[in-house]
């Protein structure tokens, strides 16, 4: 008698088996669609605070520029963005590798300021020759002499409008190949200190580095023995 409903009940165990994986499975994948709603609700808070905190942030700079602005009467941007020219600007008086590299980078110079300006007397005087039974050598190259700018750092003097006069102390380092550079903590650096001028529209892109002259320095210029 067992035999002959075994089939049937296997039958119905089979189904029953059927019927709970389905309910199971549609369970499983309402908490799966569930989770995935709390998730992305979740994502959007996040997104919407990071996107509050970003907009805060923003404030609290314009604030601090403003606040700069009415105390010192100069504009923090305008300062980042004339340190940025300043230093494209001084980095090729302060970086050469040979004299013919450093006469190109004089005459820029002096085409820029003229050759009775403090700054190019201090920091960029006539590179002397020396004569060898081959002929006239440069001092740069009998020396094997290099430099390279290792820091700018701007500061503010005075303003008009956005007419702002700086100081700028800049740090190089003289010395005979790159294989030197690879532990610029144990060389020795020089500093000069220039006063220049930032002047005209920055938006237009007529914004100029003048009036620049040595403030104090090595009277004698880079190339002292």
């Amino acid at each position: 008698m067992w035999t002959k409903f075994k089939p049937l009940l296997l039958i119905l165990a089979a189904s029953l088996l059927l019927v709970l994986s389905g309910m199971t499975y549609v369970k499983n994948s309402n908490e799966i669609k569930t989770l995935d709603a709390e998730y992305e609700s979740l994502n959007s808070k996040l997104n919407q605070t990071e996107q509050d905190i970003a907009e805060k942030q923003g404030e609290v700079a314009t604030q601090k520029t403003e606040s700069v602005k009415k105390v010192t009467g100069l504009d923090p941007e305008l300062i980042q963005s004339d340190s940025a020219e300043a230093e494209k600007y001084f980095v090729a008086a302060f970086s050469w590798s040979n004299g013919t590299e450093y006469e190109g980078v004089r005459n820029q110079y002096i085409e820029s300021l003229g050759e009775d300006n403090s700054f190019t007397k201090t920091y960029l005087p006539p590179d002397t020759k020396i004569e060898i039974n081959s002929g006239m050598l440069s001092y740069i190259d009998f020396k094997k002499l290099r430099t390279t700018m290792d820091s700018i750092y701007v500061v503010p003097t005075t303003a008009e409008g956005n007419r702002v006069r700086y100081v700028a102390f800049v740090q190089y380092i003289m010395h005979k190949d790159g294989s030197d550079l690879v532990n610029t903590d144990a060389l020795e650096r020089s500093e000069a200190i220039i006063e220049f001028t930032a002047a005209g529209d920055s938006a237009d892109g007529e914004r100029r580095i003048t009036e620049v002259s040595a403030r104090t320095g090595y009277s004698a210029g880079l190339l002292d023995d």
